[in-house]
């Protein structure tokens, strides 16, 4: 099984049993709508040394947590996660070495304590670096890794132990942030992150490490740091790991970071909200809503209430905003099951009408009503390709010939959507078809995530996303190696390029694989 699907899975398996029982809680809400926006962030360095023809490693820093505060990829973090990075490759490498000639000291201690500086500089000089892996990367619920850049950064250990760093991303389902300054005792309160004990490597397969952990609790106490800045008490239970994850009020507001930890529960801090957004104004970072999380929190809601088709809605158009969100697409697969076993919600015809007029836009209203008010007879369509788009002229109608949209098209059945497919005409897959879908399609070499795998190295992990954004059928490359290219790739690499029928999409080169597009 796929690990992109393994992941979706196993999300659905909870909100299936949860929703099948009663309505949840408040409190699993508030966790099922914030989890998709929590990442684990690396900050550390990895070092392989040689000595006397023995090799072994050392590192400094190690992983924590971020979340999404931003579609565009800024995430949150705490500032003592990625310190290390912060100080660059020349401190990094003076760090290690230093590690690696104490590990040394410890090992040979009995004949290196009796050796004056002299022989003990000779004898370090035989140490070798022969790698360094630096890893400033966060790691996604579904297994991507996205490189980050640290756009601001406080002080490690301290009442403004913050960070703020920026990954390429769009459309992440950033979480909003709260007012951590009207937060009271006895508040209640959720951390999500990835505390270290949880990941349990010898026990948990892979999928599962991919997965935060939720600790509940309360606001304890409210307290200041030395320097002044706002510190809240929690109960909630976080450890090595945790750090930089984001603690969320009962509104699902972030009231703060999760930062210090005591062996002893209930004394545990977090780095109030009020903090996080001094380092969002210096770092200009404009907040605004998410989108994709608003169609999360719809597609939840609309699941939880058995309204299935609504929900396949909004988790397909979120698919498409943001292709990473794993847990959506499982829930795709849980609402068709659903409506499989007859479990969707009846709506009279007028309800039916609203809900598709509001989907669909006043186009859509107009035609509804056209159709009602002439006895429900279809109109006759007769449809031509011009310059790239499908026009239709309706029976009877005025106004000439209207633009439609010609990847949309209305297919029966509950939830279906029609949209053509895609042909393989170069490379290893030439020959084969493969549909296209409303939450769209990932060309790549990873098995697991990509939908069309390709086995070449020319294609990246993730290499290109084809599906339907903003009513345009458009091909989103993902930042890869070798580049898309649209029809030629003497025309250069695209980044975002409307695609229309016949277009041609070249994976990196022309026989890697090249797909055309069949739209009728």
């Amino acid at each position: 099984m796929g690990l992109r699907l393994a992941v979706a899975l196993a999300f659905v398996c909870v909100v299936s049993s949860v929703a099948s029982a009663e309505e949840p809680s408040p409190q699993q809400k508030i966790a099922l709508v914030a989890k998709p926006s929590v990442v684990r962030v690396w900050g550390a360095y990895i070092a392989d040394f040689e000595f006397d023809g023995q090799k072994f490693q050392e590192a400094i820093g190690g992983t924590g947590t971020g979340f999404f505060i931003t579609a565009d990829g800024y995430v949150a973090t705490n500032a003592h996660v990625v310190s290390d990075i912060y100080g660059g490759d020349l401190l990094a490498k003076k760090q290690l070495v230093e590690a690696a000639q104490k590990e040394l000291y410890q090992s040979y201690r009995d004949v290196m304590s009796r050796m004056t500086d002299a022989q003990l500089s000779r004898i370090f000089d035989q140490l070798k670096l022969i790698k360094l892996d630096r890893r400033a990367y966060i790691v996604l619920q579904n297994g991507d890794k996205l490189d980050y850049e640290i756009k601001q950064t406080g002080v490690p250990g301290s009442g403004r132990d913050c960070a703020i760093i920026k990954v390429k991303t769009q459309n992440a389902p950033a979480l909003p942030i709260g007012d951590s300054t009207k937060s009271q005792v006895e508040d209640h309160v959720i951390v999500i992150g990835y505390p270290g004990v949880a990941d349990a490597k010898d026990l948990l397969d892979e999928k599962s490490e991919l997965q935060p952990s939720v600790t509940d609790g309360a606001v304890s106490a409210l307290k200041h740091a030395t320097t002044g800045e706002q510190l809240l008490q929690i109960s909630a239970a976080i450890t090595h790991g945790n750090s930089g994850g984001p603690a969320i009020d009962q509104h699902g507001n972030v009231i703060g970071l999760a930062t210090f930890g005591t062996e002893v529960q209930g004394f545990n801090f977090l780095v109030a909200a009020s903090t996080l957004l001094d380092f969002v104004k210096d770092a200009k970072v404009e907040l605004k809503p998410s989108d994709s999380l608003k169609l999360w929190q719809d597609g939840l809601q609309h699941y939880w209430d058995d309204e299935y088709t609504d929900a396949i809605s909004k988790f397909e158009e979120l698919e498409t905003q943001w292709p990473q969100h794993s847990e959506a697409h499982g829930l795709v697969l849980a609402s068709k099951q659903a409506q499989k076993d007859g479990k969707e919600k009846k709506k009279s015809d007028s309800t039916g009408i609203i809900v598709a007029a509001a989907s669909g836009g006043a186009a859509f209203l107009a035609l509804m009503i056209w159709i009602v008010t002439r006895g429900k007879k279809k109109p006759k369509v007769a449809a031509v390709a011009s310059s790239g788009q499908m026009y239709g002229v309706a029976a009877g109608a005025s106004g000439g010939i209207q633009p439609v949209a010609k990847t949309v098209a209305i297919a029966p059945g509950p939830g279906s959507f029609a949209m053509g497919g895609l042909i393989a005409v170069r490379g290893q897959l030439s020959g084969q078809r493969f549909v296209l879908s409303p939450g769209g399609i990932i060309v790549g070499r990873q098995p697991g995530v990509a939908h069309i795998l390709v086995n070449d190295s020319r294609a990246s992990g993730k290499h290109v996303w084809i599906g339907v954004d903003q009513g345009r059928l458009v091909a989103i490359d993902q930042g890869t190696t070798n580049g898309t290219y649209v029809n030629d790739v003497m025309r250069g690499r695209i980044t975002r390029q409307e695609l229309r029928d016949g277009d041609y999409v070249i994976v990196g080169d022309p026989d890697c694989l090249t797909l055309q597009v069949k739209l009728s």
